[in-house]
């Protein structure tokens, strides 16, 4: 079966469900915040963005993972995060940004 356009996987016009993810990134969501939520997940491991706990339950950062057995994710910036819901959302608006490539506004998607 072929893949799906990138435009036909997630509507980025549709900005209820990521405005639903910012209110609450931790815990259960909507359906259609979960079909995203998949299709953010979903696809080659190499280059995905994640999270990495520099220390337990206080400091995360963001990397990239290598797609190869064995081999560390690389951290990708200097920002460090003390609640794992902010990380969360800085992951989704990479990942959003990669899978749509529209840039989730940052005056209108705040914690």
């Amino acid at each position: 079966m072929p893949m799906l356009s990138k435009s036909l996987r997630i509507d980025p016009t549709r900005l209820d469900p990521v405005r639903e993810f910012f209110a609450n990134p931790i815990g259960r969501h909507g359906a259609e915040l979960d079909a995203i939520l998949s299709v953010l997940r979903a696809g080659p491991i190499a280059g995905k963005y994640c999270l990495i706990c520099t220390r337990p339950h206080q400091e995360w950062r963001i990397g990239r993972l290598s797609g190869r057995r064995g081999e560390a994710p690389v951290i990708e910036d200097n920002r460090v995060f003390a609640s794992i819901a902010d990380a969360e959302r800085a992951v989704f608006r990479l990942r959003w940004f990669a899978e749509t490539g529209v840039p989730l506004d940052e005056d209108e998607f705040r914690a």
